[in-house]
């Protein structure tokens, strides 16, 4: 009996690792070094525009939000830029985003995962200033030579 679930169990992990090799071989973050850095590029780029905002040009951050976002992303956006409308303008609040870093962990062909860490300045019109950062993992997919992020969380 012991030797009946032994195999068992050595089938079982002989299949999950076939499983595991071959999600790692469609990986070409590491063997692709110019895919993996236009994404990184394009998508630290994009999330430092999403993610900065002025009060009194609104529309700038939400048009770059409509270029680069997309499905839950953009829904996403759009619930936490809602909150921040309504303060934004009665605080005079700016917000700078710059990406600092990021890494690519899966490039599949047009679909990546990356993991962003954005820089954040925040001015008040009373002259408040305060300071943060963002580490994101985010997906994203290429379309028509773009990429476009489809899914954010805090990492």
């Amino acid at each position: 009996m012991v030797a009946v679930v032994m195999a068992c169990v050595a089938g079982w992990c002989a299949i999950e690792a076939r499983q595991t090799n071959a999600v790692v071989a469609h990986n070409s973050a590491l063997a692709d070094a110019s895919g993996t850095a236009d994404a990184a590029k394009q998508i630290s780029a994009a999330l430092g525009t999403v993610f900065s905002y002025r009060f009194d040009d609104p529309a700038k951050s939400e048009q770059a939000a409509k270029a680069v976002l997309t499905g839950p992303a953009l829904a996403q956006y759009d619930q936490l830029f809602g909150q921040v409308r309504k303060l934004a303008a009665d605080q005079k609040l700016v917000v700078t985003s710059t990406a600092v870093a990021s890494g690519v962990k899966l490039l599949d062909g047009d679909r990546a995962a990356l993991l962003v860490f954005l820089d954040q300045t925040g001015t008040r019109g009373d002259g408040q200033r305060s300071t943060g950062a963002a580490q994101l993992s985010v997906t994203a997919e290429r379309v028509d030579g773009k990429w476009r992020v489809t899914g954010m969380s805090a990492a």
